[in-house]
């Protein structure tokens, strides 16, 4: 089995990792844990109904107590991370793992008052390094059509888009990583 995604040696935490986004904000980046959960549910709280929509793909207002515990599941193979621009919460990403133990899925959620600050790239870049150290050696997301934000994200970022389906439009985003 591959190491943890969030452990340097075993049973080590992996510490936060302080990052400067392109337009000059200042984010530190550190594991969630249960300890987290409203801070997630912040984060969620603060979400459009669009972007919910984007993230799970299906409409829903808020997440209960038994997602949000979900996300931080480590025994289910999720790993979420949150940044912060000082004390706040801003966006959280999650990497759930598939069975083959060598690639996940991310998904990323970012406050609607810190999106064009470049926190969904500076995240995402961050959560990519930590997979590679982890022996991930592929990444992917399934994005809905109108989601052209993240979409164009990933493809800068070296994602390969493909058509998942056209009804409804989903494209699957995946990067290799290397180790």
């Amino acid at each position: 089995m591959s190491p943890s995604l969030n452990t340097g040696a075993p049973g080590e935490e992996l510490p936060p990792v302080e990052k400067m986004t392109r337009a000059g904000v200042l984010l530190r980046v550190r594991v969630a844990t249960a300890a987290d959960l409203d801070l997630l549910a912040d984060i969620y709280r603060h979400l459009s109904p669009e972007d919910l929509r984007f993230r799970f793909k299906q409409r829903i207002t808020q997440l209960g107590l038994d997602e949000l515990n979900y996300l931080v599941n480590r025994g289910a193979g999720m790993t979420s991370y949150l940044a912060f621009a000082g004390d706040k919460a801003v966006a959280s990403a999650t990497l759930i793992r598939d069975h083959d133990d060598h690639s996940a899925e991310v998904i990323l959620s970012v406050r609607p008052d810190w999106k064009g600050q470049g926190v969904s790239w500076t995240l995402l870049e961050e959560v990519l390094t930590r997979a590679a150290a982890a022996g991930l050696t592929r990444i992917s997301s399934v994005e809905l059509g109108d989601d052209r934000d993240a979409i164009n994200l990933q493809r800068e970022m070296g994602f390969v888009a493909r058509l998942k389906s056209a009804d409804p439009l989903e494209f699957s985003l995946v990067k290799a990583l290397d180790a």
